[in-house]
């Protein structure tokens, strides 16, 4: 049996290898190919360490179940497939959101989500 760092080290290079933000369910059916034995709430024991240590990010986005990802200094959005709910990473910012508030109002910060149909589930 892997020791709670080796198994925590197994999560967050799996968490980097998939590169995209993932559910914890998707980390553990990864993760357990390298870890056999995993368990589910280890995957969610070590990804609030994770979270707690700056290591990745807790995403909340309205109609699908949290992600995670690792935490990046790159300032991005995300899609949300509605058939499959995962989640992908757009890079890029349209910026300009600081026009649309009414006056008076200070803006601190914006995530935009944009819903559709991946490729996968396209086909």
């Amino acid at each position: 049996m892997q020791s709670k760092t080796q198994q925590r080290s197994s999560i967050l290079q799996t968490l980097r290898d998939i590169g995209r933000p993932v559910t914890p369910q998707e980390l553990l059916a990864t993760a357990a190919r390298k870890s056999p034995g995993l368990g589910l709430a280890t995957v969610y024991r070590a990804l609030k360490r994770l979270v707690e240590n700056g290591d990745a990010r807790k995403i909340d986005v309205a109609g699908v179940p949290p992600h995670y990802e690792i935490q990046t200094e790159t300032h991005h959005h995300f899609f949300v497939c509605e058939t499959c709910q995962k989640m992908y990473d757009l890079y890029g910012c349209p910026g300009g959101f600081s026009k649309l508030l009414p006056p008076g109002f200070t803006m601190t910060s914006h995530e935009v989500v944009i819903y559709g149909t991946c490729r996968s589930c396209a086909t």
